[in-house]
């Protein structure tokens, strides 16, 4: 077997200072990319990399750099580069010595997740002086009887997860488009907008200051400092009545100011149509209203991203540098303009507003697909239930570790499917072997591996549908589980803030928002980490 090429830590920091494309992939599972990564790196574990990397790295031919702890054969990173070349790719690299190579030539690293877009967001509160109001001066507010409307810019499932008792709950982008044409005077009322920490709070309220709201203000740290400071909060919470939406020309005469303040290109169909063509250069389309269009669902290339998530998930969504990323909205366009607003600044890509709808497009056919060696292994669910019932089958779940806490097959084990490893054990017992995910497809890999590893073992199969098939015909789950049940440890759990058990969220929330406060100095030494902040009143007279 021919061995992966590879690039010395000083090439590699070089490639970073250039402007051309790249795919930087931390190929180790997410609790080790937590703990320490390059700046520019995207975390795609291996035991999941199959799955996310056709829509993350789309184009075959793009440089691809995968690196792991020390860049060991057979270790994570030799065995990405295989399965990448397996799937097509025709530029993929090690990082030489892995992270520990780069940390020795004394490279920067940074621990944490998103931690690029916290960067900016911080950056962004301090070029535009973002005005912020600490909790303490709600709760003032509050307890005065100022009614002071606050705004929740997450998405409604971590709205409804626990927000500021009494939020009004108005996603990212879309708080722009609500209506503060009153907000002309001194005694105009302030709104508060907040997240759950920081960073979406400080972009929708900015966003709102740009576009001439002198009243908005970001809750300092959010529902964190919220409920640290004795604030009340409500989980599963419900919308508080909507802020009422401006007229479409409003609308439409924002978007058009904040693409000229940030230079934004309007493309149009025929322009998509090129760039699709083009194999030198990856593009990535996203719809980002509410509510996809019916060309957008119809086109296999675009992806619906509502809300301003583009943003705030560009790292889990872009896996290619300087790559191009087109935006599709309604024709007001404002959604899509405050987002590519920010990505201009956030200079991580080229980016440009649909005018229109996306033209039709189909996948071409993959010449570099494997065979579908599982096909024929997927089982329904009440053949499961029936196997289950007579004891003739072992089941094992694998994807994301908080699918399976949140529900399984019961008597299901657990594995991250980096490797086959450690279902040896129950491959020895000789039954049947049921892999189940939450929709299916990480199964049928699974099964498929197996398969490949043990080819004259008893049969490997996968539930056809997964959970979500599975509870459609009433079968039972749970969420119980033992310590001998987890074929692997939970190393795809980071650390989420919004996973810490209750008990211990004062403590856990304490240390996040120190982290994220001082995070920004951190990261912005790192001379490959190049913001490209505006000077809105130079922009202003240059339009």
């Amino acid at each position: 077997m021919t061995d992966p090429p590879t690039l010395a830590p000083d090439a590699l920091q070089a490639l970073l200072l250039a402007d051309g494309e790249l795919a930087l992939l931390d190929v180790r599972e997410a609790r080790a990319f937590h703990a320490g990564h390059l700046n520019l790196a995207r975390c795609a574990p291996l035991s999941g990399l199959e799955l996310q990397v056709p829509d993350f790295v789309p184009r075959r031919g793009a440089t691809v750099v995968v690196y792991d702890d020390a860049g060991e054969p057979g270790a994570a990173a030799s065995r990405a580069w295989t399965l990448l070349q397996r799937m097509g790719y025709v530029d993929v690299r090690l990082l030489q010595g892995g992270i520990a190579a780069w940390m020795a030539r004394g490279l920067p690293v940074i621990d944490g997740w998103n931690t690029l877009i916290k960067t900016f967001g911080d950056r962004v509160r301090q070029h535009y002086a973002t005005r912020v109001l600490p909790v303490p001066a709600l709760q003032a507010l509050r307890d005065a009887g100022v009614q002071v409307p606050i705004v929740d810019v997450r998405p409604p499932d971590e709205f409804a997860f626990l927000s500021i008792e009494g939020a009004r709950n108005h996603p990212g982008t879309e708080l722009a488009l609500r209506d503060f044409a009153s907000d002309d005077g001194i005694d105009s009322p302030l709104w508060a907008i907040q997240c759950f920490s920081r960073t979406r709070g400080i972009l929708g309220t900015t966003t709102l200051a740009v576009l001439g709201h002198r009243h908005a203000a970001f809750v300092e740290d959010g529902v964190m400092a919220w409920r640290l400071n004795g604030g009340a909060v409500a989980s599963h919470a419900q919308a508080a009545a909507d802020l009422p939406r401006v007229s479409a020309q409003v609308l439409a005469e924002r978007a058009a100011q904040l693409r000229a303040r940030a230079g934004v290109q309007v493309i149009d169909g025929a322009q998509v149509a090129r760039w699709r063509a083009d194999p030198q250069r990856t593009l990535y389309l996203f719809d980002v209203r509410p509510v996809p269009g019916a060309a957008s669902a119809a086109a296999a290339d675009v992806r619906h991203v509502p809300g301003g998530q583009v943003l705030m998930h560009f790292e889990q969504l872009v896996g290619t540098r300087n790559a191009r990323v087109v935006l599709v909205d309604d024709p007001e366009g404002l959604g899509a303009a405050v987002t590519a607003f920010w990505l201009r600044q956030f200079n991580q890509c080229e980016v440009a507003v649909l005018d229109g709808e996306a033209p039709p497009w189909h996948a071409p056919s993959d010449a570099t697909r494997e065979p579908d060696d599982a096909a024929s292994q997927g089982i329904d669910a009440p053949t499961l239930q029936d196997w289950l019932a007579k004891d003739e089958a072992i089941v094992v779940h694998v994807g994301p570790s908080q699918d399976f806490e949140r529900r399984h097959v019961p008597r299901a084990r657990y594995l991250l499917p980096a490797s086959m490893a450690p279902v040896a054990p129950l491959v020895a017992q000789g039954r049947p072997i049921v892999f189940t995910s939450e929709d299916g497809a990480a199964a049928r890999i699974a099964a498929r591996d197996a398969r490949r590893t043990w080819p004259d073992a008893q049969a490997f199969h996968w539930l056809i549908g997964g959970l979500q098939a599975w509870v459609s015909q009433a079968q039972p789950t749970t969420a119980d589980y033992i310590p001998q049940d987890l074929l692997s440890p939970f190393d795809d759990d980071w650390g989420s803030t919004m996973r810490v058990r209750p008990e211990h969220r004062e403590a856990a929330w304490r240390d996040y928002l120190a982290w994220e406060r001082a995070l920004s100095a951190r990261v912005i030494p790192d001379p490959t980490v190049c913001f490209r902040l505006i000077d809105l009143a130079e922009s202003a007279r240059a339009s």
